[in-house]
């Protein structure tokens, strides 16, 4: 529980060593980390949380801001007597990470942000975005995910270098879960709300949330595919340049989601960095 939320907790591992956190991005679960999840857990102890509106964790009838998500995480982190922590993120969940450090510092030793942070340059939705913004629209275009066996998972395609590359029990394992998202109501307020409120801050907020980045000094660690669709790798590169302390690595062949599509590669940078 934290903040009288029930979340879905994945937790392995001990030691001496700072222990790791990880965040899962817009749409997503802790699954997410399947691969990578038990060898970071082979040297310190290793959370993944769904975050709340997500996954087995309550769904609230809450708004999801990035403001909302870092909260919880730091209610978790007191309600497990974590006093610092390693925390990473993909995608949304690096963008809940970073907003963490900013309000937190106390609570972060280290950042790792896979594909995603904080929306620092302003930005508003271009092209089909706004249909999926627009209240009520976007309701019905989720939901109309629902009358074709595969189209949910043909929203996965963007997210991948190559999707048919996995291994077949991989797509097999993600077309189950994708099913399970699009028909859960609470998934559905909770994905919308949350994209509508990230167009928010990147309109109206980046500047704001830009001054603070550029006063942020948690050590960070920027790791992108170099075949990024959805948050391409000259973001990192434009975040790292705010930052008095950050890295850039890129992972070749690789689209959105590292942890899934190379996640050996992935794991081998964390050990090198982390060391």
């Amino acid at each position: 529980m934290a903040g009288g939320i029930r979340l879905h907790c994945y937790d392995a591992g001990s030691g001496d060593v700072t222990p790791i956190i990880l965040l899962h991005g817009l749409g997503d679960e802790a699954d997410t980390w399947r691969h990578v999840f038990l060898p970071l857990a082979r040297h310190r102890r290793v959370i993944a949380l769904d975050l709340p509106g997500f996954g087995r964790s309550d769904h609230p009838n809450v708004a999801y801001t990035l403001a909302f998500f870092a909260r919880t995480v730091a209610q978790l982190l007191e309600t497990l007597d974590i006093r610092r922590a390693i925390v990473m993120g993909s995608s949304m969940g690096a963008a809940t990470a970073q907003r963490l450090a900013l309000a937190r510092p106390d609570l972060v030793e280290q950042l790792v942000l896979v594909g995603g942070c904080v929306p620092a340059s302003f930005g508003i939705p271009v092209g089909p975005m706004w249909l999926f913004l627009t209240p009520g629209l976007g309701e019905l275009i989720y939901t109309n995910i629902r009358r074709q066996a595969d189209s949910g998972y043909a929203t996965l395609r963007p997210y991948y270098r190559d999707l048919d590359g996995l291994d077949v029990a991989d797509r097999d394992f993600l077309a189950e879960r994708v099913r399970a998202r699009v028909w859960s109501d609470g998934q559905r307020r909770a994905f919308l709300s949350a994209l509508r409120w990230l167009a928010i801050e990147r309109a109206f907020r980046a500047n704001t949330l830009r001054e603070q980045v550029i006063r942020q000094t948690t050590p960070t660690l920027l790791i992108w595919g170099d075949s990024d669709a959805i948050v391409p790798p000259a973001v990192a590169h434009g975040m790292a340049a705010l930052l008095p302390d950050a890295q850039v690595l890129l992972i070749a062949e690789c689209g959105h989601l590292p942890q899934q599509e190379r996640p050996d590669e992935l794991i081998r940078l964390l050990n090198g960095a982390l060391a």
